[in-house]
């Protein structure tokens, strides 16, 4: 008796199926995402991520050092759910200074924005720090301008391999009554003060501080 050979399309068909389900979480793969916290309000040196998961048998672990109160890095996550991020800060003498962790699902390639707060141990701000493929630049990231002067911010948007993203981000003011912004960036000083101004992109974010003299 001879056994029908199966196409070459139905071959693989069941190669997919057969690694599906050997993993459990779909075709192998791991997604690099963009993490970015500003912790100028703190006394932040260092922040350490750690990454665990039912099928990660040895946790992940990354340190992300601090330049000019940012913290900024990429981080390579397995594909899966379940993924538990934790983060913990550390000043310069390495005391432990916030803690926080999110729990997600990561597909391969793009994956949305994601927030995670850490919170204070012992008093102060709590650090808001976002993950995803997305990252958001706003430039200059400071201005002085004197009531009634303007100046217009640009923005870049890129992916976690830093290719340039089409897109129109929005842009938003966090104290109206010091600066005000168009759609376009423009930015307009109305009162003396200190503000930021934010750029947002499918969830992901860039600001520029802005200060305003009589």
């Amino acid at each position: 008796m001879f056994r029908k050979s199966l196409p070459a399309s139905a071959a693989l068909a069941c190669l997919l199926t057969v690694l599906a389900c050997d993993t459990g979480v779909g075709p192998r793969g791991e997604a690099t995402l963009i993490l970015f916290a500003n912790v100028s309000a703190t006394s932040v040196a260092t922040v350490v991520v750690d990454i665990t998961a039912p099928d990660i048998q040895t946790p992940l672990v990354f340190n992300i050092p601090v330049v000019s109160g940012v913290a900024a890095d990429t981080i390579a996550v397995p594909a899966g759910s379940h993924r538990t991020i934790a983060m913990r800060a550390y000043d310069a003498e390495g005391v432990e200074t916030h803690s926080g962790s999110v729990e997600l699902s990561v597909v391969p390639g793009m994956n949305p924005t994601v927030t995670l707060v850490m919170h204070p141990l012992n008093g102060g701000v709590p650090i808001t720090v976002t993950l995803g493929s997305v990252a958001v630049t706003v430039t200059p990231t400071a201005l002085v301008l004197a009531v009634g002067d303007t100046a217009r911010l640009a923005v870049s948007i890129k992916d976690w391999n830093g290719t340039p993203m089409a897109g129109t981000a929005r842009w938003a003011t966090h104290d109206p009554g010091i600066v005000a912004v168009d759609d376009a960036g423009l930015v307009t000083a109305v009162h003396a003060g200190s503000t930021t101004v934010t750029a947002t992109f499918e969830g992901a974010g860039g600001r520029a501080t802005v200060t305003v003299t009589p």
